[in-house]
């Protein structure tokens, strides 16, 4: 993708910290690996969040990581919940890293011909969040119901 920003970064990358900046989000930038990270204190959750982007394969993705993670032990009984939830999400997925019980929220997009906004961005991230926060707690009782 070509550099439309003038400024070193590319399209995405320059979009991505557009909104970022717009909202005034506290962010570091990790140019050589292509991530955006925060946090947020959200309504049920403390989480982490990573916008990773691809400017050559044109694409963009929000992982939401909520501070709550699996016993491994106990991931195959949180696997049917987030399979019940990911089929009554429109968008975005959520997950658990069976090695170590990390749970993470999913959302991306291909941005083919140049069509990434601010507006997309926001809503990714917002989406990844809303996500997040609306399921942790159904999670987290099923977990130790």
């Amino acid at each position: 993708m070509k550099n439309l920003s003038g400024d070193g970064e590319g399209l995405i990358a320059a979009t991505i910290k557009g909104f970022l900046d717009s909202n005034e989000y506290r962010y570091d930038f990790d140019e050589e690996k292509n991530v955006f990270s925060m946090s947020f204190t959200l309504d049920n959750d403390k989480v982490r969040v990573r916008i990773v982007y691809n400017e050559e394969k044109e694409w963009f993705a929000v992982f939401v990581y909520p501070s709550h993670s699996i016993p491994v032990k106990q991931v195959d009984k949180i696997i049917p919940v987030l399979n019940n939830i990911n089929f009554n999400i429109l968008f975005g997925s959520i997950y658990v890293d069976p090695e170590d019980g990390e749970l993470a929220v999913r959302c991306s997009a291909t941005v083919d011909n140049r069509s990434i906004n601010e507006t997309m961005v926001g809503v990714m991230l917002s989406t990844a969040l809303n996500v997040a926060d609306d399921h942790i707690n159904d999670i987290m009782k099923a977990l130790y119901a």
